[in-house]
């Protein structure tokens, strides 16, 4: 999208953890994010090669794209005082929407957006046209009773890849641009929206990243990342015949929140 409907700011909203041992192991990959988020990191929940995609795809279309950075996953959960569920989404507001809502509002007012959704995700297309943002005001953390709320009307929302599927993406980097390796699954590897075989194969591919998750749940006080209550260690020793092979076998996000 960056490269066909180009825009006057181009911006990364980075999920941090709080965990050493998840930092990426590739040291230019590892100094870009300390760079770029003025050495306020210390490990992503996401994909390595999605941070190597953001460096390269910047290189590529020849323009900085800001990154952005709420609390760490850490502090939000601490703040919260529980994990994230399918009735508490309140990971991909506190990590994705404010800090770009914060960067955006406050320097520019309402702005004009394009939005990622594609022609195979047409719910999240119907869910977001009309969606505004809850903002605090007058708080002290998010899982505290707020005293006040504001409804903000920020974005113009423009869904330029509303027509193209995801299979025509994959075509496009693979003719295009075989250099740039995309992760097999996108967004926070842990994700609590992903089925329970993704994160098995998310585990095997990146365990440093998934044993935070893990960890969340071994502190005593939180409840489990999934509603029917299988922890992460019990789908990590778990052997599921479908296994996640490939990109067609698992295209978009289920909570309609996040991008992908």
């Amino acid at each position: 999208m960056a490269i066909h409907y180009p825009t006057d700011i181009n911006i990364f909203a980075c999920v941090c953890i709080d965990y050493e041992k998840a930092k990426p192991r590739d040291p230019e990959i590892l100094r870009y994010c300390l760079n770029k988020l003025n050495g306020n990191f210390i490990a992503s929940a996401e994909h390595e090669n999605t941070l190597k995609i953001i460096m390269k795809l910047e290189q590529l279309i020849g323009k900085e794209i800001v990154w952005v950075r709420g609390k760490s996953f850490d502090e939000v959960i601490n703040s919260a005082g529980c994990l994230p569920t399918w009735n508490r989404r309140f990971c991909t507001t506190q990590m994705k929407i404010i800090p770009i809502f914060e960067y955006l509002y406050f320097r520019y007012g309402v702005t004009e957006h394009n939005i990622g959704f594609r022609a195979d995700e047409p719910e999240r297309i119907k869910k977001g046209i009309n969606k505004k943002i809850k903002y605090p005001i007058n708080c002290k953390n998010f899982g505290n009773k707020f005293m006040e709320w504001v409804e903000v009307d920020w974005q113009v929302k423009n869904y330029p890849l509303k027509k193209i599927f995801h299979y025509d993406i994959i075509n496009f980097w693979k003719k295009e641009y075989p250099e740039f390796t995309f992760p097999i699954d996108s967004n926070c590897r842990g994700c609590h929206h992903k089925p329970h075989y993704l994160i098995k194969s998310n585990w095997e591919e990146t365990p440093d990243i998934l044993e935070w998750f893990a960890m969340q749940e071994n502190k005593g006080k939180y409840n489990t990342w999934k509603d029917d209550k299988t922890r992460y260690e019990t789908i990590f020793r778990t052997n599921y015949d479908n296994l996640f092979t490939g990109l067609s076998d698992f295209t978009m996000c289920n909570s309609g929140g996040c991008t992908d």
